[in-house]
């Protein structure tokens, strides 16, 4: 009889443990994105863009001895905990986020008074990228052909309790350029601008990457 109860116990322990092995050996498995390209591919794109929009960007600025930005840099634990962040949005309203724009931008040389340390570390005028998470939107006519718009940005609109509840609302100034009508800041003249969010709003949107080149010295 105490065999009988050993052996049972073994079992049960043994099946528990497989559960567990699989569990975990499920949770680590990791399959390549079908967007990966080949090295080949990626030196073209490179070399494409050099011969192209970075050629215009440096032939038009600073009368050709401007160097175009070459690429964006961000550390791989930031990524992480920007991913992390947006996963608790999405578990907090109940609602999905569907993906992230990477929007192609650059520096305001104007209409924004920069302290010493934010001159030398994001370096007005440069191109730079940042992300911008966003949810589906309802079906346009042009989304119709474009499916890609129906994903867009936002931001939460929340009442003080919890900064990362409440109305997720679409930046429609990210969205179409005839938007930006809405609340551009182009046109203002004040160099000592704010560019800080109502205290109601909580943005998403990720920047301050490590930028290359780095900024000439003067």
């Amino acid at each position: 009889m105490k065999l009988i109860k050993t052996t049972l116990i073994v079992t049960i322990i043994s099946v528990v443990s497989l559960f567990t092995s699989c569990a975990t050996k499920k949770t680590d498995e990791v399959t390549m994105p079908h967007n990966i390209i080949s090295v080949k591919k990626g030196i073209l794109m490179k070399e494409t863009y050099e011969k192209g929009v970075q050629r215009i960007i440096e032939d038009n600025r600073e009368n050709g001895s401007y160097k175009a930005t070459e690429f964006a840099w961000i550390d791989l634990d930031s990524l992480k905990n920007y991913i992390k962040l947006l996963d608790k949005v999405s578990k907090l309203n109940n609602t999905k986020i569907s993906g992230i724009r990477i929007y192609f931008s650059q520096y305001p040389t104007e209409g924004y008074n920069y302290s010493q340390e934010e001159k030398e570390r994001l370096i007005p005028g440069r191109e730079t990228l940042f992300f911008a998470p966003t949810i589906k939107a309802n079906r346009t006519k042009l989304s119709q052909a474009y499916p890609l718009l129906e994903n867009v940005p936002f931001s939460i609109q929340h009442d003080g309790t919890n900064k990362l509840v409440g109305k997720l609302k679409v930046i429609e100034e990210l969205t179409f350029k005839n938007n930006r009508q809405l609340r551009s800041l182009m046109t203002t003249t004040n160099s000592d601008t704010s560019l800080e969010d109502n205290t109601d709003e909580t943005s998403l949107l990720l920047n301050e990457l490590a930028m290359f080149p780095p900024p000439k010295n003067n």
